[in-house]
């Protein structure tokens, strides 16, 4: 009835090339309610029969079986089977591509590398994707286009031992007037979508569609002297569709509508009775994972504190589960324990909140450490991030405090520079936290310094005032004044020594803990800087002893540090030439010359950048020699061996990565 009342126009071509076989076949078979049409294209080294066909001959015969626009997976798997069960002599390898359609509207199924083309008023419509290597790097939007070659490399195709990964097309319908056009891979992998439409653009029939395009393959045959295997190109016109009655449509839509609500008023009976036997334990377990779900929302939010109060909740409802009740015993458990642990998280979170804001920094980062592994383990990653960003703001808050407290000391000694510096480096610090409030002081302990300054340089002023004035009336005391001023003096002398001692000391103690954390560069400034200043140390013999012994012991202890970190940074680049080398190895096994050399290459330029030419260099160099010759011995033969090994492609390409 449908096949009577529209017009589908089928037609094909089909070259064997220079294959000694054909590798490709098309056939169609078009019953009263349904349409099939299917290309396939083998790749194994049979030479007797066409694999391409069983394949094919297969997705027919099970079509006329059971002809439905939903059952073409199931088409697939048949061929698939079919292939296994004919690979006595060879194991066969087929890409197919199958179409169905009732004559209003088609689907289809393709696995491999065959494709299919919609065209509507010389436009594209709809272009099938290919499970190949080239149609990834086209989907990775590669800068350069994919290597041609790469058109026949597979990715998946019928013949395995396992279920073949089919795609499946949506339902689409039939547009009159539109084409549809089936290729195999030497059509579609050497004409471009452009000489496709070119060709499609000016012809008036299928026959010269498919003739055209049959010259333009010959003609690309000739001009580069490429010798081309068997190629398909099957051409489908819809020049009439069937029309369905609306009216019977309604009417199996009402009755399918009626038998659905029918099983679903059944089923909801039966959920019902099954609802009322498990209620209670259910309905317990659905409000303890909705408090739960919205503990983890509060949580992604970093609202920790409506967090713990929807996990207190939950934890008190976990508290009356019934255990006695056998059922979803292993899930209330589990949702017991989940939810305990975290609220105890959530319990150490506030308590590392509430020791940081009380100012006792040591057990808010032993704390926020707890918290930080804790979120970690439990997948929290906001949390773990926040307590991260938490322990670095206590790092930078004890270095700010540590530098106030040097800067009220030297304020103390009336060192209003020394003050002014640390002020200014705690002010620095601040600039990593926000903390307006500690800011604040800072500045304001950096005003009062600045204050105290100019009221000193004031009141040396008036003194040199007063001493003009009073000069004339001081003449006698004379002898006196030089004798204090001579006393003054050596007390500011000591004073000046006491103060370097400190300076040199305090540059001691940074460098010793930023060497003490790992960070040797920041330990050779400080050490430069307290060497400097001894240089200039004017003090007792004693002081400048100890100084040069600390000074001595801290410039070879950073030394060390420096010797030993670069020993490091050089077994490890020796270590990672070292795994380049394996994994080339492997890579070389497995037939991935390429990947072995670039590892290789990798390898050895760690060792020309370490200076090392040793049996290991010399080893790199003969193995990159044997598989530059082994790749230029035979491109024939590793052409054929690609097709043998196309099965495991798809592992290989995964390797890399791992």
């Amino acid at each position: 009835m449908r096949n009577l009342n529209s017009k589908l126009v089928m037609d094909f071509i089909s070259e064997q090339g220079y294959d000694s076989v054909e590798k490709t076949y098309v056939a169609y078979t078009p019953l009263e309610n349904y349409m099939c049409i299917a290309v396939a294209e083998s790749y194994d080294n049979e030479t007797e029969e066409n694999s391409a066909r069983i394949a094919v001959e297969a997705v027919l015969t099970a079509f006329e079986k059971k002809p439905s626009l939903k059952r073409l997976r199931e088409y697939m798997q048949y061929a698939n089977e079919q292939m296994i069960l004919h690979s006595t002599r060879n194991e066969l390898k087929v890409s197919l591509t199958v179409l169905v359609s009732d004559y209003t509207r088609m689907r289809y199924a393709s696995c491999g590398n065959t494709r299919i083309y919609i065209l509507y008023e010389n436009l594209f419509t709809h272009i099938s994707k290919t499970q190949t290597n080239y149609q990834q790097m086209l989907e990775q939007d590669a800068q350069e286009p994919p290597d041609g070659e790469q058109v026949h490399n597979l990715t998946e195709f019928l013949g395995k031992e396992k279920h073949a990964r089919v795609f499946l097309s949506k339902i689409m319908e039939l547009t009159e007037g539109s084409t549809i056009l089936f290729a195999t891979s030497n059509l579609w992998g050497r004409l471009s979508e452009i000489e496709i439409l070119d060709a499609y653009e000016y012809t008036k029939t299928g026959r010269e569609f498919l003739e055209i395009l049959q010259e333009l393959l010959l003609s690309l045959q000739e001009e580069y002297d490429q010798r081309m295997g068997s190629f398909t190109a099957a051409f489908l016109y819809i020049e009439k569709t069937f029309k369905e009655d609306i009216q019977k449509k309604k009417k199996r839509k009402r009755l399918l509508i009626l038998i659905a609500a029918a099983i679903v008023v059944v089923a909801l009976l039966v959920c019902l009775i099954l609802l009322c036997m498990r209620a209670l334990d259910r309905n317990q377990m659905r409000e303890i994972e909705k408090h739960d779900q919205r503990g983890k929302r509060y949580m992604e939010y970093e609202n920790y504190v409506k967090a713990l109060e929807e996990y207190e909740q939950a934890v008190s409802l976990a508290e009356g589960i019934n255990y006695k009740n056998w059922q979803y015993l292993e899930r209330k458990r589990e949702l017991s324990e989940t939810v305990t642990d975290r609220e105890a998280l959530l319990i150490l979170h506030q308590e590392a909140e509430a020791a940081f804001l009380s100012g006792e920094y040591e057990k808010a980062e032993k704390l926020y450490t707890q918290v930080q592994k804790e979120a970690a383990y439990q997948q929290f990653s906001s949390l773990a991030q926040n307590a991260g960003k938490k322990l670095e703001e206590i790092v930078a808050r004890i270095q700010v405090l540590q530098q106030i407290s040097l800067g009220d000391m030297y304020d103390s000694t009336q060192d209003y520079e020394e003050a002014l510096l640390h002020y200014q480096r705690a002010l620095n610090e601040l600039t990593k936290i926000i903390d307006l409030e500690l800011q604040g002081d800072v500045q304001a302990k950096i005003f009062g310094i600045r204050q105290k300054q100019k009221e000193a340089v004031q009141a040396e002023e008036e003194a040199k005032k007063a001493e003009e004035e009073a000069k004339q009336a001081e003449e006698e005391a004379k002898q006196e004044a030089a004798k204090q001023k001579a006393e003054e003096e050596a007390e500011q002398k000591a004073a000046a020594a006491d103060r370097a001692v400190i300076k040199i000391n305090t540059l001691l103690v940074n460098a010793n803990s930023a060497l003490d954390e790992g960070r040797t560069a920041r330990a050779r400034e400080l050490y430069q800087q307290a060497l400097s200043r001894y240089n200039k140390f004017t003090g007792s013999s004693e002081d400048a002893d100890k100084l040069f012994q600390e000074l001595t012991a801290l410039g070879q202890a950073i030394t060390e540090a420096e010797v030993k970190a670069k020993e490091e940074a050089r077994e490890t680049r020796i270590a990672q030439a070292a795994q380049y080398a394996i994994q080339a190895k492997e890579a070389a096994r497995g037939g991935d010359s390429n990947t072995a050399l670039a590892l290789y290459q990798k390898a050895l330029a760690i060792y020309q950048e370490l200076n090392i030419w040793d049996e290991k260099t010399e080893a790199v160099y003969d193995a990159i020699d044997e598989l530059e010759n082994g790749t230029r011995q035979n491109p024939d033969d590793a052409q054929a061996d690609g097709q043998s090994k196309a099965q495991g492609q798809s592992e290989e390409q995964n390797e890399p990565q791992e």
